[in-house]
């Protein structure tokens, strides 16, 4: 039963994350699982920004948040740290009257995590940022792009083809300002922008599980 009254903070937060954090509404959403061997993190609310250079936004909360729940939400907020440039811990608006939390805000304060108020009533939820977020400095580009994938291919059965757009998609933007216009995209050049390196393809496959990313069934989903 907690766990629906949770849910009912998410629009709020999500709604947030698209009008003041500039992510994409496309890729806006809850319950994003990160999974490393046989660790499982989930971020309860996740945005991704529509710029150039992407910012990753992941969100922990609770319904209710007393002392101990919220430094469990902390907690989790802080195993986030890795995966996103921004981490926000949010819970309903009357849980921060508590002087209880206060240890905890200073918690997230020196750890760089923010920390968003969620106001409940009849007619609306509206979010105060109580505390913004510190930019996270050593996040591994690896691990972003593994969260980006993550949320790119979330409701899709088989991905290869959807990656492989997005992959010519984005090339042609990096490149539309060369001299020499081409009439099409060439397949090589796609290829090597997504598999950089074997690093790179590991994780891949990791994410997209039981797909295989061979030349040959990279070309044939290409084609």
């Amino acid at each position: 039963m907690l766990k629906m009254y949770e849910k009912e903070l998410y629009p709020a937060v999500e709604k947030l994350l698209k009008a003041q954090k500039n992510c994409l509404a496309e890729y806006v959403g809850t319950e994003l699982s990160l999974k490393r061997g046989k660790t499982s993190i989930r971020a309860d609310v996740f945005g991704v920004t529509n710029q150039a250079e992407k910012s990753i936004y992941l969100c922990e909360g609770k319904r209710e948040l007393k002392h101990r729940s919220f430094g469990k939400v902390v907690g989790e907020a802080v195993e986030l740290l890795q995966y996103a440039d921004y981490v926000y811990a949010f819970g309903p608006t009357e849980s921060f009257e508590n002087e209880d939390l206060e240890d905890q805000i200073s918690k997230c304060e020196r750890f760089g995590i923010g920390i968003l108020s969620v106001n409940i009533n009849e007619k609306d939820r509206v979010v105060e940022e109580l505390l913004k977020a510190r930019r996270t400095e050593d996040i591994k580009e690896l691990d972003k792009k593994e969260v980006s994938l993550r949320v790119f291919i979330r409701d899709i059965e088989k991905p290869n083809s959807d990656i492989i757009f997005q992959a010519a998609f984005e090339y042609m933007n990096l490149n539309r300002d060369i001299e020499v216009k081409t009439p099409c995209v060439s397949y090589i050049d796609v290829y090597n922008s997504i598999f950089v390196d074997e690093e790179f393809k590991a994780m891949v496959r990791r994410v997209i599980g039981h797909h295989t990313l061979t030349d040959r069934d990279v070309r044939k989903e290409f084609q």
